[in-house]
């Protein structure tokens, strides 16, 4: 999902402040208000922490005396570090401030080896928390688990599952026996036939029809059906 740039103005007024709070603790208001809320309705399982770094920089920072301190966050995307830029009118300063994120979500991971081509199941899994920002692809939750797909290279012992470690199963192979389906419009035909190749769910394989012998690509839809639109 694309994120807008986001730019927001913390305004002391409203959050009942007064102007002698320090720079460091309107920034951390704006983290609790603001970014943990944003992030959360991204990562609704997730649990999230926002740290500052180089607290000692803001130490330098002159009060700012007008009504409001500007906190943007250049980089609302990331998923673990970005920086807020700070700026204030009256005096006329800008700073910016590096953060680092923990994004920490409940998603399914190995708890037995698996090798490649093994079928992953709720027996050879479990469920464990992970920083999504040390993840290559997208991770599979107890909402979307991974079970029936088919490892694509060697796992080992407490590896997030990711769709770049899977495969879809192959459901027909060559020389099986399957029903296909041709639909035209409100026309259904069904005939008997043969897999000449091996196929997933949703590809197109040859199938040849056993009563005139004639070759066809069809969709795999089930382990025993493929389907042919005209």
């Amino acid at each position: 999902m694309r994120i807008i740039r986001l730019s927001i103005a913390f305004i002391c007024f409203q959050t009942g402040f007064t102007f002698a709070i320090t720079t460091e603790e309107q920034i951390n208001h704006y983290i609790n208000q603001v970014e943990i809320p944003r992030l959360s309705e991204i990562y609704p399982d997730a649990a999230i922490s926002i740290t500052l770094n180089n607290l000692a920089a803001l130490n330098y920072l002159p009060d700012c005396e007008s009504e409001s301190i500007q906190i943007n966050n250049q980089r609302p995307d990331a998923t673990k570090r970005t920086n807020y830029e700070v700026s204030c009118s009256s005096p006329t300063w800008k700073s910016y401030v590096p953060v680092t994120q923990s994004i920490m979500i409940p998603a399914i991971k190995t708890i037995t080896p698996i090798n490649r081509g093994q079928v992953i199941s709720k027996s050879n899994t479990d469920v464990g928390e992970v920083d999504i920002s040390s993840l290559r692809g997208h991770v599979y939750t107890k909402k979307n688990p991974p079970y029936g797909l088919i490892a694509s290279r060697n796992l080992r012992i407490n590896t997030f599952i990711t769709d770049d470690l899977t495969n879809q199963p192959t459901l027909v192979k060559k020389g099986d026996s399957v029903l296909i389906t041709a639909s035209s419009g409100t026309i259904i035909v069904r005939m008997n036939g043969v897999a000449l190749e091996n196929g997933i769910k949703g590809q197109q394989i040859r199938v040849k029809n056993t009563s005139s012998e004639r070759i066809i690509y069809a969709k795999v839809v089930t382990d025993s059906e493929v389907l042919v639109n005209y």
